[in-house]
C-alpha cells in the first residue's frame, strides 16, 4: 500500500480573554501598553502575552501563554503563525516576572531576538517587549535594546 495523503484544515475561533479586553483598543505609547497589561502584575506564575496589531495599532488579537513560577515557554514559530492568522502587521511582547524584578534574563533577550528576526522576514514589526514586575516595568524599546 502507498503512503497516505492528508489534507489539513486550520480553523480559528475568536474568544475574548477576560483579563485583557481589547475591543479595538489602540496602543499609542508605553503607558497605554502598561495599562493594558496591568492584569499581569499580580500573577503568581509567569505569563507571556503577544498583542497583535493592525496597521493603525489597534489590537486585533492576543495570545496568552501560561508558564510556571519562573518561566513561560514561547515558540517563535507559534508567534509568527498567530500573526499570520490574525493578519497582523505588528506585535508587542509582554510578560511578567513574579519575582518582581524587571531586568530581562538572557533567555528573555535571546527569545526576543528570535521573534524579531522571524517576524522581520514577513514584514511584521515588533514594536516592543515589556517586562512587568510588582512595582514597575522594563521596556526593551525605551532601554535601547529593541531595534526601532
Amino acid at each position: 500500500m502507498g503512503k497516505a495523503t492528508y489534507a489539513y484544515s486550520i480553523k480559528t475561533t475568536r474568544v475574548k480573554e477576560k483579563d485583557f479586553p481589547y475591543n479595538g483598543q489602540r496602543i499609542t505609547c508605553t503607558n497605554d501598553l502598561i495599562n493594558f497589561a496591568r492584569a499581569l502584575q499580580d500573577s503568581d506564575i509567569e505569563k507571556f502575552l503577544v498583542v497583535y496589531l493592525d496597521a493603525q495599532n489597534s489590537v486585533i488579537g492576543i495570545q496568552v501563554m501560561n508558564g510556571t513560577v519562573n518561566q513561560a515557554v514561547v515558540y517563535h514559530r507559534e508567534v509568527v503563525r498567530h500573526a499570520l492568522l490574525f493578519g497582523a502587521v505588528a506585535l508587542i511582547l509582554i510578560h511578567n516576572h513574579p519575582s518582581g524584578k524587571v531586568s530581562p534574563s538572557d533567555q528573555d533577550m535571546k527569545m526576543t531576538e528570535k521573534i524579531v528576526a522571524a517576524t522581520a522576514l514577513l514584514d511584521i514589526h515588533v514594536h516592543d517587549h515589556i517586562i512587568i514586575g510588582e512595582t514597575g516595568f522594563y521596556s526593551f524599546l525605551e532601554e535601547g535594546v529593541m531595534p526601532k
